[in-house]
């Protein structure tokens, strides 16, 4: 792994320990999540993040699959986020674009519309820390989060 990454990792691990109990957080080893990055400026999904999304949700884990059920009322949570360019107005609407981007992609792959639940953070909670005006990658992205 770069060693660029591993702040991106170390952030991903303490935004899932915030979303699950310690007990489990203990018991699964398994995703329950998924992130899919966006170009600058762009609220469009790529074809890799096109093909992620569908690779999750056609191939779940086992707790991913669970919060799939028909039967579930589990939550999907899908929410944007954008790196610190701009003004944070604007970085708010473009990560709700985002996350609304994901989730009719979501509901193009069968996830059923009233599950999903948006939400945009703009740019306050960056994966990689950085100044203002610097574009990251890693900070535009949109985290999809099944059952919580």
């Amino acid at each position: 792994m770069q060693r660029r990454a591993w702040p991106i990792v170390i952030a991903m691990c303490g935004a899932l320990a915030a979303c699950l109990d310690d007990q489990q957080a203990l018991q699964t080893s398994d995703p329950i999540y998924t992130m899919v990055f966006f170009a600058t400026d762009s609220v469009t999904l790529n074809k890799r993040a096109q093909d992620q999304l569908g690779y999750t949700v056609n191939n779940p884990t086992p707790p991913i699959k669970a919060a799939l059920q028909p039967s579930s009322k589990a939550k999907i949570c899908v929410t944007g986020h954008t790196d610190k360019v701009g003004p944070e107005t604007i970085n708010k609407e473009v990560g709700q674009r985002r996350a609304d981007a994901v989730a009719k992609y979501l509901v193009g792959l069968g996830v059923p519309e009233q599950r999903i639940v948006t939400a945009s953070l703009g740019s306050s909670k960056p994966l990689v820390v950085t100044g203002p005006g610097t574009s990251e990658i890693s900070n535009r992205r949109v985290e999809v989060v099944f059952g919580c």
